[in-house]
Formats: C-alpha cells, structure tokens, sequence
C-alpha cells in the first residue's frame, strides 16, 4: 500500500509526499509515541558541542544547509548538509526561494517584491498553505526586539545595474519577519492536526537568537560577524561552521551523531545505542529496521529525488547565495537542544485517547512577579489534568512584552498547556453598561478593531508560545439577523486563520444562545459561586456536541464538595472547569492551597482542549475596492477609515504599510486602527474588499498622520477644585490606557516613617530618588468607580516590595468625554489631602505619573 506520510517532531517534519511502498510512517509515528510514554524511557544527553549531523524531516532549513559550512547537491534540485540525512523532502510552497530573489537579491529575472510577499499572503490567508505544511519552524531573521534605520541604507544585490539595488529598509524588514511568524503559525497548526498520532510540536527558540539576527546595532553591511547566527551570501562557500569571524570555533565531528539518534525514534525496533561517529559506518540508517527499501545510501538518496521531484531553489544561484538564511552550527546547536529536552518533557503529554475527558481550566489572572509560587505549581500540574490558562498583563496584552509573564508562558507552552492571551470584547458596546474602547468609542465597527488589534499584539509580544485567545466581556445575545454572534464568528476564523492552532474561548458568564455554539471552539457559560450552582442554576437552552465546549467557573467551593461540584459539572455538560475557594470582589487572583489543588485534580478524569479549524476561503482580496475610503478622523494614536458598502463583499480587509492589520464583516465598513505612535507621518493605508471572486484595480493608498503631543505629553491640563467635603479632579488623557487611576495622599509623617503605596517619581537635579506616597484610589469606569484605601504594609523604610492590597470604601464617579476624565470624590471621613494627587495611565502606552503633591527623597523604592 501507498502512503502520504506525515512525520513531525519539533516542528521538523515531512510533507505529503510518497517514499518507499513498505514502510509504515504511520506505525513508526506510534511507536515514537509510545517510546515516549514509557516512563522507562531516558532521553538522550544534552549535546555540548555544535551540530556535526542532522537529520532532514523537511526542506533545507532542517537539511542542515550550512551546518557545517559544506554542501552537497541531489540531482539539481535539492541542496542538504554533507553530514545530514533527509528523509522526505518536497518544494516549500511558501515561495521562500522567490522571496529572496524578488525582495534581497534579485540574482535572475526578478519580480515585483510586493506582488510575491502578497502571493504568499493570500496561501496563508485562504487556509490552502496550512494544508501542505512543512518546513522547520524557522526563526524571524531580523532583529525584533527594537527594530531601527541600522540596515535601512544596506543591500545584499550583486548586480544592481542589471536587476535594480533593493534595500533592507525597515518597513521591508518588519514584512519579512511578519510572514516567517504566520508560516511558523501555520506549521504550528498543522503538526496540532496529528496530536493524536503522538505527534510532539517544540515551540520556537525565539529568545535564543536576541542579539544574532541580521541588522543587529553595529554589524556591518556583509553581516559576516561571528555573532551573527545566519549565513550571508557574503561568506566564502568553503568556510569554518561559524562563518568569518572566529576559524578556530569550528564544528565538532567527533561527537554524538545527532541524525542517528532522531532515526533511532523514526525506525523504531532495535533498542540501538547512539553511535559514534567511529561506529556509525557499521550501522547506518539506512540498514536499519523499516529501511530495507534503500539497501544502501544511493536508494536513499535516489527515493528523496523522487520524492523532490517538483523541487526548484533556482540552481542557477550561487551556494552562498542558497545558504543565506539558514543557521550556523551555533543555532542549529540551540534548535537540537530544544528538541532533546521537550522528548523528556512531552513524554507524557502526547499518546492516544482520553482526548474528551473533563479537564481544569484556570483563570489565572495572577501577576507571576507579586506570587511566582503559584505559578510554580500550575507548572507542575498534569498537563492532561491541567490543560488551560489564562495570561493577563494589563486587561489584554500591553504594547510591549512583560518579562514576567513571558517567561511564564513560554514555561507554560513547554509543557503543552494551553495558555490563552485575554482580551476584552466589552460586550460589544450594547450592554447596559454601555462599555466603550479604550478610545472612548460605542461603535460596534471600532469594538471590533480593537479586538482583533489586541490578538495581533498578544501574538506579536509573545509569538507561538501563546496557545489562543480568552475573549472576556461576551455579548449572549444572537442579535438583529445574528449580528453579534456572526461578529464573534468571524472573530474567530480572523484569528484562526492569522494563527493556526489557536484555542479561543468566549466568556460571557452566563447562558448563552445556541446560535453561539460554533462561534468559539469554548464557551464559558457559568461564572458564580457554589451557592449560585447548588441552588438556583439557569443552563443553556440547548445540549452541546461535545462537553469541552462548556466551561464553568465556580468560586467559595468548600474542600470537601469539590467532587460533587465536579460531578454536578459532568452532569451539566461542562468539559473544562474552575472550581476554587476564593471569593469576591476577586476570586481568579489567588490560587488555592496545595490540599485544595489537588482535590480539584483528583476530581477530573483529563484530557486536552477541542481546537476547531477556521472556514476555509478561497475567495479574493481585490485591490481598489472600495474605492471610496477616506480618513473620517485622526488624533494622537489612532486613524479612522469609512467607505461605502461593496456589492456582494464578503469583508473588507485593512493594510497598514503593506502589512493587513484588520479583517471586517461586510455589515461594517468603519475601521479604527489604534496604538500609532504619535506625530507619525506617511502612514499608508489600504482597504481591500472581499469577494467570492473577481479583480479590481491598483492599489488604492491612503495617507494618513498621528497628531504630535504637547509639550506635556500624554496627560496634560490636570487640576482640581473642591466644594465642602466633595472634590472635583480633571484631566485630559491624550493617548488611550488600559488603566486611567486617580491617587490621592495624607499629610505624611517626616522621612522615613511614611506608610502607604509609593509610586516612584524621577531623580531630582541633585540625583535623589524621589518618590510620592499615596493613600487613597479611585478606579473604575463611567458605569462605576469606586474608591479605595490602602491597606497594605508598606512603609518608607522597607526594603520588601510594597504589597497591592486596597479595601473597598465607597463609590467616586467617573466619567469621560473625549480626551476630559473627571472624577468626583467623596472625602469627608478621610484623612486625604486633596492637593495630593498623582494621575497615572498605564497599558497600551508608556507609563505616565503626572505628580500633584509633595515628593519625598528618601532613598529608592
């Protein structure tokens, strides 16, 4: 029998394509899974040396092309490391080889550098790339972290007169990295597809190569640099492993054969030890178990050829040129340690069956610097017991990363938990509390861009890491003709389709209709205590397929009624579920004691999230339709386009500088885009309409600008006045925040015995650290602000970390209109002094403390 095999590990893995007629990739597949399982299983060592062999399960970016500055050519269609042994190999669809030649190099006959970055857009975007996936999860190129004009002015062109002189300008380079994440995502989603196979998927290596991409501050045009982990074409062909920089760090070829020990676990059977490169000629791969098809090295070689056959890297470009791109030993080194490490510790985490099982999701908007304990635990939980989490920086993903909760997510992925980014829905702006943006917008059109704005940021900070989305603040309701549940839908193919694999839940809190039930791959539907639950339940109206499609959270549980509430959950259809001992006003921010945990995970039989795929489309983003999109309005970090509704359109999709930022149902023809960084100018600005089919014309681009900042910044005209024991506070909030806080202090004590929250002011001109202590918080919204009193036990001379622990003792209302907060505070029973205030912004902008009271100078905080 013929197969199509699928092999993947790591994130190395063949494609569709056909080989030998006896071996059964399949079985070898399950046999690698049950290898794992086996709790007698003993990984092997981690390497301490730099790649010499590696095996190919892919396409050159996994046939060790560079690893030890030598190469080989099979026919003339495929190029594979001296020392590596390919398996499968088939042409990569994502026009990689096109990319380089149209958009850097431009060696022969080049094409329009944006018309071929849009072909592979349109693959990622209609599913069909996901469905002929393979490739080795390869890393952005270009630095991330701070990307600036460093290589703006460079380019890598041999023939500028005859083929043009393209430059790595940042806008180029910021392309580039953005299609290498939606190809890794998508290679990511298809590895998920075969989970059950035993397939195990090793997120990225992301953070090893800070500092080692291309156009890193101070590398010079050739990027030879020795810190430099990508070949470039200006290295020689015949050079060391590391490329020019450091001769005497070459590649070790006297070490354990990496590429043995992957096939040990391809070819399963005979229970070989690694071999060393001295014995590896007495037993080479391809006479092992399951390999009799290739009798010697030609058969294999001759099977990958044909399995190649549509192979095509332009051989007419020089090997230099062809290796650009690839790692070094250095990062191949980093690639094999990842592997070796996630077959030890996915072991457990990967297998068959036991796939539907009820499971613990958490709600774990718990800050992993105030308590990393917990996060310590939720690390050591069962994966398969606990499955989910939830990641919330500052209510959704913040504009830059948080080193904190990276590191937590990213341990939280090693593991194969799914951790989901927060983001909040506001419920959609209809609700009685009338929610609006952080904008300040009603409008259902911008409620949908800033959503679909804060998914791109939570996978732009923390990449494939992140396993989806929780959307919290759901609208239950279907809506005029499904309207809102239509939204939420197409929500949710958006970001399926931009980040293949993605687990998205809606948390609305209650029942919710069933014209819901295929809008998100989890509803939570229940969110209250265990009295509620007991006594006085309202279910959905309707009974779920599959119960993972339930969650319920369920808080003030007593320890010894966990197993009921879980088997209460069990009979009400609910798959995932919270239960926890907390209470109000805030039971999701501790986790409860070890006894406790353990009781909940006893009460649940495991098993893994469901994951739905997007709706496939096969239809056209057609440039020049609309043709009407006009800026409607503008300020300080934000743009709002309108156009007129498209006959037949499907959606409309937004571009912002070549790069789509928004997808949108045809009911709305508004898009805000926010987080533009202020006094911007040239942005450009796209919107494609979507049909079942058809052409437009050129591209339609339109201009836009941010408004510059005063002189103040971010928060200015701030003041108060006071009338009685009531105190009126105002200011204008130019950017929008996440958090928009009103602090207010005492007459404090001398230096060093003041009590209170410090909050942490610039050094004055003498180089004093300087702090402000504040005693009383208003926080909240125009629906309801309360006001707080610190009840923490900080005081000025402690060296400890000052503790968030406010009480509740009133109400102080609220309100916005335009960029104008104004507060009114109650202060009669208080010892606040009115003139001491700070107001501060926080999330999605850098922070911002404008200081209206007396500034301390004792010490730091």
């Amino acid at each position: 029998m013929r197969l199509r095999s699928y092999l993947y590990l790591w994130g190395l893995f063949a494609v569709s394509g056909i080989l030998a007629d006896d071996i059964d990739f399949s079985a070898a597949a399950q046999s690698i899974s049950a290898a794992l399982a086996d709790p007698s299983f003993v990984p092997y060592t981690k390497p301490t040396q730099k790649i010499s062999e590696f095996i190919a399960l892919g396409d050159s970016y996994t046939a060790g092309t560079g690893c030890n500055g030598n190469y080989e050519i099979l026919s003339n269609d495929a190029v594979r490391g001296k020392r590596a042994y390919p398996i499968q190999m088939e042409r990569r669809d994502a026009v990689y080889n096109s990319i380089l030649n149209d958009c850097i190099y431009r060696v022969w006959r080049p094409g329009d550098c944006q018309t071929t970055l849009d072909t592979l857009q349109r693959e990622l975007d209609s599913g069909s790339f996901q469905d002929k996936a393979g490739g080795a999860d390869p890393r952005e190129s270009f630095q991330v972290d701070a990307m600036g004009p460093e290589c703006n002015d460079y380019t890598w062109a041999p023939w500028p007169r005859l083929w043009g002189r393209p430059t790595l300008t940042q806008a180029l380079r910021e392309q580039l990295n953005d299609k290498v994440r939606q190809v890794n995502a998508a290679i990511k989603a298809a590895a998920e597809d075969l989970k059950r196979m035993g397939v195990i998927y090793v997120n990225g290596i992301q953070d090893a190569y800070n500092g080692h991409r291309y156009c890193e501050q101070g590398a010079s045009e050739g990027q030879t640099e020795y810190s430099v982990w990508f070949w470039t074409a200006g290295s020689p062909i015949n050079t060391a492993s590391e490329g020019p920089g450091d001769p005497n760090n070459a590649a070790s070829t006297d070490s354990v054969d990496l590429a043995q020990g992957l096939l040990d676990f391809i070819f399963p059977g005979q229970n070989k030890v690694i071999p060393t490169e001295q014995s590896a000629s007495s037993t080479p791969p391809w006479e092992w178990d399951g390999a009799e098809k290739y009798p010697d090295l030609q058969s294999l070689l001759d099977g990958i050829r044909a399995a190649a056959g549509d192979a095509d890297p332009l051989a007419a470009i020089p090997f230099n040129y062809m290796r650009s791109f690839h790692p070094k030993a250095t990062a191949y080194a980093e690639h094999a340690s990842a592997l070796f490490a996630a077959i030890a510790d996915n072991r457990g985490a990967v297998g068959t069956g036991g796939d539907e099982g009820q499971q613990v999701a958490i709600a774990s908007y718990i800050n992993p610097l105030g308590d990393p304990a917990s996060w310590e635990r939720l690390l050591t939980y069962d994966t398969k017991k606990v499955s989910v989490l939830v990641a919330n920086v500052l209510n959704g993903p913040d504009y830059v990363v948080d080193d904190n909760w990276k590191s937590v997510i990213n341990q939280v992925a090693s593991q194969g938990k799914k951790i989901l980014g927060y983001v909040r829905t506001g419920y959609l702006g209809v609700s009685q509390q009338q929610f609006t943006t952080r904008l300040g917008s009603h409008d259902l059109a911008d409620w949908a861009s800033q959503i679909e704005q804060d998914i791109d940021k939570w996978y732009e900070l923390y990449d494939t890491s992140l396993g989806g989305i929780f959307f919290d603040e759901g609208w239950p309701e279907c809506g005029p003709n499904n309207i809102y549940a239509d939204l939420y839908a197409y929500i949710n193919d958006y970001t399926k389709r931009k980040h293949p694999g993605a687990y998205t839940v809606l948390n609305p809190g209650s029942p919710i209709a069933q014209c819901f039930e295929d809008t998100m791959d989890t509803l939570l539907t229940f969110e209250s205590s265990y009295e509620t639950y007991t006594s006085s339940f309202v279910p959905n109206d309707w009974t779920p397929k599959d119960p993972r499609k339930i969650w319920h959270i369920i808080y003030k549980v007593p320890q010894d009624q966990i197993v009921n509430v879980a088997t209460l959950a069990s009979s009400r259809n609910a798959g995932l579920l919270e239960i926890t001992d907390d209470d109000q006003p805030n039971p999701y921010d501790n986790l409860p004691n070890e006894a406790y945990m353990k009781a909940v995970i006893g009460a649940v039989s495991g098993g893994t999230p469901p994951i739905s795929s997007p709706a496939k489309i096969t239809n056209s983003y057609v440039a020049g339709l609309p043709s009407d999109v006009v800026i409607s309005s503008s300020d300080y970090s934000s743009v709002t386009l309108t156009w007129s509704p498209v006959a037949n359109a499907l959606g409309y999709a937004v571009y912002k500088d070549s790069v789509q930022v928004l997808e949108l149902p045809a009911s709305l023809t508004r898009a805000t885009i926010g987080m533009l960084d202020p006094g911007t100018s040239n942005i450009a600005f796209e919107v494609r309409a979507i049909l079942s089919s058809g052409s437009g014309g050129s591209s339609r681009i339109i201009p836009a600008s941010t408004k510059s900042l005063p002189e103040n910044g971010t928060i200015a005209n701030v003041g108060f006045t006071q009338n009685g024991d009531t105190v009126i506070y105002k200011a204008d909030v130019l950017v929008p925040y996440a958090f928009v806080r009103l602090f207010i202090g005492i007459k404090q004590p001398d230096p060093g015995i003041g009590r209170g929250w410090p909050i942490q002011a610039p050094a004055d001109v003498t180089g004093w650290a300087q702090h402000e202590i504040v005693n009383y918080l208003v926080e909240g919204n125009d629906f309801y602000s309360g006001l707080y009193k610190y009840t923490g036990a900080w005081y000025e001379t402690t060296t400890a970390n000052a503790d968030w622990t406010w009480s509740s003792i009133g109400v102080a209302s609220q309100s916005q209109n335009g960029y104008t907060y104004t507060w009114s505070v109650p202060l009669a029973g208080t010892d606040a002094v009115a003139s001491e205030y700070v107001i501060q912004g926080q999330g999605y902008a850098p922070i911002k403390n404008v200081f209206m009271g007396t500034l301390r100078h004792y010490g730091t905080i």
